[in-house]
């Protein structure tokens, strides 16, 4: 290479240097995105719960679900906790809480101002005698929606209100089993073991 041609290949570098970087960025952010698509856990295999109170160690909650349940496939546990008392709580409730939560947890107080037809599965009489006979339900216009929750089985992972707290199952959940509203498959029913194991019985 002649010195007009290292002088031209240096001119050109001066100005087109941050082309090479913003392709090297595009390609790195493609190449994830494929990745993270190709690669993606089925909806069945995740869950999300929703809890009113005080996170104590959610870290330990997730490491604690994720062991349990490994044998029922599942890979992702997420929570989303939240104070009652704070000026947040409504909007995660319903925005995060109702759209992705599987399972959530709400205290007597709150249920008081909500429908919870609008987010619940309700507790058809198969699914109670299959999982939660000798349960303390939650009744609302005659209907059972939830369950009691058992405190001591949430104590360690976070510091609920002193009232009742309920146990609910999203209507959206894949997590349902059979009662699943869409592709129901009866073996993927991770959230309803959930509400299950920390129920409360009467």
């Amino acid at each position: 290479m002649n010195a007009l041609q290292k002088r031209r290949v240096k001119t050109v570098l001066k100005y087109t240097w941050p082309l090479y970087i913003v392709s090297a960025l595009v390609l790195g952010f493609g190449l994830n995105f494929i990745f993270a698509m190709t690669h993606k856990i089925p909806k069945y295999q995740e869950i999300t719960m929703f809890v009113s109170g005080v996170s104590k160690d959610s870290e330990k909650l997730e490491k604690d679900m994720l062991a349990k349940y490994k044998e029922r496939e599942l890979k992702s546990f997420t929570s989303i906790i939240s104070n009652p008392e704070d000026s947040e709580y409504v909007a995660k409730l319903t925005v995060p809480g109702y759209s992705t939560a599987d399972v959530l947890i709400i205290p007597d107080n709150v249920m008081k101002t909500l429908a919870a037809s609008y987010f619940a599965i309700d507790i058809s009489d198969n699914m109670y005698h299959k999982y939660f006979e000798g349960y303390e339900l939650y009744e609302q216009s005659g209907i059972n929606y939830g369950i009691v929750l058992d405190k001591e089985k949430a104590q360690e992972y976070v510091y609920l209100p002193s009232e009742t707290c309920y146990l609910f199952l999203n209507g959206n959940s894949v997590s349902l089993g059979e009662y699943t509203l869409k592709d129901a498959n009866i073996e993927h029913d991770t959230a309803l073991r959930i509400v299950q194991e920390w129920g409360k019985h009467v």
